[in-house]
Formats: C-alpha cells, sequence, structure tokens
C-alpha cells in the first residue's frame, strides 16, 4: 500500500508543480508524460499483481505452445486469442506478454485524458482513485476493450455512428461486455434535464428489484459458469456509488441553473456519468455489474473538470423557492464554491481508493516486483 500512497504523493506534487498555476496545453502534456510514466513503471514491474494476472500470464504459455490448430482458449474472445497466438511468436517470455499489455492499456488512457480533460490532472488522480488503474492490471482483456472506447469517443461526440460502431464492434473481439456502448450510444442523446433524472431514477429501481431474475435469465445462455456464483449473488459496498452518485445530482443541479453550458460534449459525458451512477448503484446487490461500470467510469473523470470549470467561469443562481435564491456570481465567490467542490471530489475519492485498497480491490496490494526474483520464470498458479 505504501507504493500506492507514494505514487498518490507524486502526483499531486506534479500537479501543483505544472498545473495549479498558469495551466496550459505544455504543461498538461508534461504533466500526463510524467503522470502515466509513474504509472505505467508501477503496471510493468509487477509480478502476480491483479487478481487475473496469472490466468493471462499462464494463458499466454499455453497458447503459445498450442499453436494455431485451435483458436479458442476457455471463454476468451477470438480477437485476443489470435493476438495473443501471434505475439507468442515473437515474444520471448509471458513477462514480455504482460508489459505489451501496459502499453496497450496505460498509453492510450494518457492519450485520452490529456486530449479530452479540461483538467488532465484532476483526471488523472480520479483514474487511479477509482480503479481504472488497477482495471488495467486486472482485466486485462476489457482494459484493452476500454482503450478502444476512449478511442471511440471522438466519434461519439462528433455523432459519427458508422466509425463509432466499427470500434466497438472491433473491441468486442477483446471483450463482449462493450457491446453495451451501442444502445448507449442513442441514450446519451437525451438532454439531462430533471424529467430525464426521474426516468432513470425509475429505470435504477425498476431494474434494482427485478435485477436478480433479469441477470439468472441471461446466464442461462450467456456465460452459465456464472449462474448461482458470488458474482452475482453477492454485491460490493454501496460506498464505491456515493461520488459518482453525488456528482450526477450536482451536474443535474448545474444544468437546471444553466451553469452547465449543455453541449454535446457536455451532454453526452453527463447521460455516460449518470449511466455509471445506475450500474454502481446495482453492484453493489451483484459484483458482476463492476465489470460493465467500467466503460462509464471512464466519462467521470471528465466530468469533474466540466463542473469545476463551469462554477469557476459562471457561478451559480439557482432559484429554490419565490423568495429564496442561491446566487453565487462574485469572482471570490465563483472561486470559492469551485475549489471546495474539488477539494470535497478528492477526498472522497482518496476515500473510495483507501476503502478499496483495505478491501483488496483488483488484489493489487500487496505489491510485489519481478525486480525482486531471478526465477520468475517459474510462475505459480
Amino acid at each position: 500500500m505504501a507504493l500506492y500512497t507514494i505514487n498518490n504523493l507524486l502526483l499531486l506534487v506534479w500537479s501543483a508543480i505544472f498545473c495549479f498555476r498558469k495551466p496550459s496545453k505544455v504543461k498538461n502534456i508534461i504533466f500526463t508524460v510524467i503522470a502515466f510514466s509513474q504509472l505505467f513503471a508501477i503496471s510493468l514491474f509487477r509480478y502476480q499483481i491483479g487478481y487475473d494476472y496469472n490466468m493471462y500470464a499462464v494463458g499466454f504459455q499455453f497458447m503459445n505452445e498450442d499453436g494455431f490448430s485451435n483458436l479458442t482458449y476457455n471463454d476468451w474472445e477470438i480477437g485476443f486469442v489470435l493476438m495473443t497466438k501471434l505475439l507468442g511468436l515473437i515474444l520471448p517470455d509471458y513477462m514480455w506478454y504482460m508489459g505489451l499489455m501496459t502499453v496497450l492499456t496505460i498509453i492510450p488512457a494518457a492519450i485520452f485524458i490529456c486530449r479530452h480533460s479540461e483538467m488532465p490532472w484532476v483526471s488523472t488522480i480520479l483514474y487511479v482513485n477509482l480503479f481504472l488503474f488497477f482495471m488495467s492490471m486486472n482485466f486485462v482483456r476489457q482494459a484493452l476493450a476500454l482503450s478502444l472506447v476512449m478511442l471511440a469517443w471522438e466519434f461519439l461526440k462528433r455523432n459519427q455512428f458508422i466509425p463509432f460502431l466499427i470500434i466497438i464492434l472491433i473491441a468486442s473481439l477483446f471483450h463482449q461486455t462493450v457491446l453495451i456502448m451501442i444502445p448507449v450510444y442513442l441514450l446519451v442523446k437525451m438532454t439531462p434535464t430533471f424529467k430525464e433524472l426521474i426516468i432513470y431514477a425509475y429505470m435504477l429501481l425498476w431494474f434494482y428489484i427485478s435485477s436478480t431474475g433479469f441477470i439468472d435469465l441471461i446466464t442461462k445462455f450467456y456465460h452459465e459458469e456464472y449462474t448461482g456464483s458470488v458474482f452475482l449473488t453477492e454485491g460490493v459496498s454501496f460506498i464505491y456509488a456515493i461520488l459518482p452518485v453525488l456528482l450526477i445530482v450536482c451536474a443535474f443541479i448545474l444544468v437546471k441553473a444553466g451553469t452547465i453550458n449543455v453541449t454535446n460534449e457536455n451532454k453526452y459525458i453527463i447521460n455516460l456519468s449518470l449511466i455509471a451512477s445506475i450500474l454502481m448503484v446495482t453492484m453493489s446487490r451483484h459484483s458482476i455489474i463492476e465489470r460493465l461500470s467500467y466503460y462509464f467510469i471512464t466519462f467521470v473523470i471528465l466530468l469533474v473538470p466540466v463542473i469545476y470549470r463551469s462554477i469557476r467561469t459562471k457561478g451559480v443562481t439557482l432559484k429554490l423557492s419565490n423568495t429564496k435564491t442561491i446566487s453565487i456570481t462574485t469572482e471570490r465567490q465563483k472561486i470559492a464554491a469551485a475549489v471546495l467542490f474539488l477539494l470535497a471530489v478528492l477526498v472522497l475519492s482518496y476515500a473510495h481508493f483507501y476503502y478499496g485498497l483495505n478491501e483488496g480491490a483488483h488484489g493489487v496490494v500487496p505489491y510485489d516486483t519481478w525486480l525482486r526474483f531471478e526465477g520468475w520464470e517459474q510462475l505459480t498458479i
């Protein structure tokens, strides 16, 4: 756990040096390069870190020996199996393979944040604290699919459905859960009003109540091995849903107040974050839903800078009744409100992070590195 705390502290140090005062595009790029170099090193030098680490390492070794006579392995998607077998022709061992997976998951995340976040330092800290980084060290196939979702964002926000669809279909060759993004393409076009929030709340209530029967029905013909497992019958702590839910309520209030400009991009970010909050509430009943939530948590890390910039620029004027109005309009008030919002988000995100670490989230503690071992070739299964 000490390593992750040092990493968090260093991220704050780089943020203070490059981003707090007179931020610029160049400073943001420098920060992103330094910050993600840290994350890259943590992931690259890990040894048996992540619950699924051994599964992928053993899979690489087995498929390398098996050759191309068979293009199936466990329940892995054909694209991932074929890629692994091809890499087996050029990579000497599983350590190189896991290192390449790190490259393919960390670098796209860095590009995504640097290009699309209004405040890359905030999004990077949330990328770590909301476990997107840990997910990349554990759910390798899904992390690759998520990397392609980050690429598809450019086409989603431009309403270019065909290239968006092509990328999602390619991503599904690595993890089929990403296909959920196809119907989402239509859902994100709804305008974020309180009417929409009520509709989503009703959908959440319905799904939360009937989710057990719905999931049982799906597992009768898809991933039958999960039937009756703890992934379906047990959930994770509701604590993980607190920050996304609070953020989405805040976003809807600010839309109503006219603080957030409802551009296509902001509308899509809010709606994707809303879906994240719904899924994270539902995974308090079924932990398997966590798998789906990561596609949407990715956009929560973009929402926070949108809210901060909106408050800082426009302030808040919200009429509560005929006699009561919240008015944050002076420069000092806008700065104070924006900073308080950001501090609250960061505090909650660190609480989320350390609570998850203490629960053993993604199997990343205690951290170990192959640099300590001379005989790391002998993988323990």
